[in-house]
Formats: structure tokens, sequence, C-alpha cells
């Protein structure tokens, strides 16, 4: 690998943050997933997690390839998603439209947030808002009262990665490492090709 390329990596691995998750429930458009990855990608967010049902495909025209240096985690039970987000010391925050919420950029809690978003059409289950510590609101002026869930991952994610104290959640030096092995394994052209020639090359140096 080129040491610019190397350099980049790292510059942008030192900038992921864990101060804000996504946590996606239901989802049901691949666009809107699409666009999700690209919006958390751009500002630095590692991990999302897809509960419940989600689209298996992603629309590369419009996610731009951001589900390559992403952790997306697959747990269809939601029950277990909140339990582990609690364990790892998450405010669980859901998102509603027109509800007596909170403006997220009005966020004082000194600790990370896991931010639920609902199917396009139904929203969060009636299970994932009661299991919410927090409801944030994008504020309205105009007679439409919602958002598409993508718009609405966005200016959620920004308004809070704008707080200076969630951007400190960074990743460990571990977790650094590891995603810098994984970026530089998915930057090398042909690498699952060249992986599979390895692994059937060293099977039959067993086999004889």
């Amino acid at each position: 690998m080129e040491e610019e390329r190397k350099k980049r990596l790292e510059e942008v691995a030192e900038k992921r943050t864990k101060g804000v998750v996504l946590v996606l429930e239901n989802l049901h458009d691949p666009h809107n997933l699409s666009a999700i990855l690209r919006s958390a990608e751009a500002f630095g967010i590692q991990y999302i997690y897809l509960t419940g049902q989600y689209p298996e495909d992603i629309n590369r025209a419009i996610s731009l390839g951001s589900e390559n240096w992403i952790t997306i985690l697959k747990e269809p039970r939601l029950k277990k998603v909140v339990k582990h987000l609690r364990n790892e010391g998450y405010i669980i925050a859901a998102t509603l439209p027109s509800s007596s919420g909170i403006d997220p950029k009005d966020y004082k809690e000194k600790k990370p947030v896991a931010l639920f978003l609902g199917n396009e059409h139904s929203g969060l289950t009636e299970e994932a808002v009661n299991s919410a510590d927090i409801i944030f609101t994008i504020p309205h002026s105009g007679f439409v009262k919602s958002l598409n869930v993508s718009v609405t991952a966005a200016i959620c994610s920004y308004s809070l990665l704008k707080k200076r104290f969630l951007k400190n959640f960074s990743l460990t030096k571990e977790e650094k490492n590891s995603l810098l092995d994984l970026w530089a394994f998915k930057s090398v052209p042909n690498s699952q090709r060249i992986l599979k020639e390895v692994k059937k090359r060293k099977f039959k140096r067993l086999s004889q």
C-alpha cells in the first residue's frame, strides 16, 4: 500500500467516534439505509446496528462505498441490542416526530448516545420507544411534521457530534488497529480473490 494511502486511513481512524451509534429498527428501503450509511461515515460514526427486519441490499450509487468503512452489526432482537448498549454505557435515544422530545442540539448528558431510528412508514415500535431514556424531536416550522428517516439520522447525528464531549468517545487503540488492518485489506485491489487463492494453496500444501 502506498504511504499516502496508509496515512489517510490512519487519519480517518483517529477521528472515528463511539460517541454516537445508530440503531435502525425495521428499516425497509435500501435507498434510505444507503443514505444513512453515507452520512454516518462522513460524520465519523463507526457503528451501526440493524435490528428487527432490514434490507440486505445496499445501493452503492447512494452509499458511495460507505459500507466498506463502517462496522454494521445485525441483531434481529431489539431487547438484546438495548441490553448490550446499556451495558456499554449508552443513553438510549428514540427519535419521534411531533412529540414533546428535546432538540438533539440541546442534549447535555455526558454519556454516549445510541440513536434509534424507525421504519419509514410506522416509525419506531412501542417496545423501542418504551426502552428509551430520552426522546429527540427535530423542530419543524412548516406544515409537514415529519422528515425522511435518512434526513432525521443526518440532522440528529450532526447536531450531537457538534458537542465536543461526544467526539471524545474515540475508538480504543485495539479497535483502531483492527479497523486499520481491515481497511488496508479492503484497499488492496482484488483482495478477496487473492485471499481465496492463498487459502487454496495453503490447503493444497497441507494435503500433500
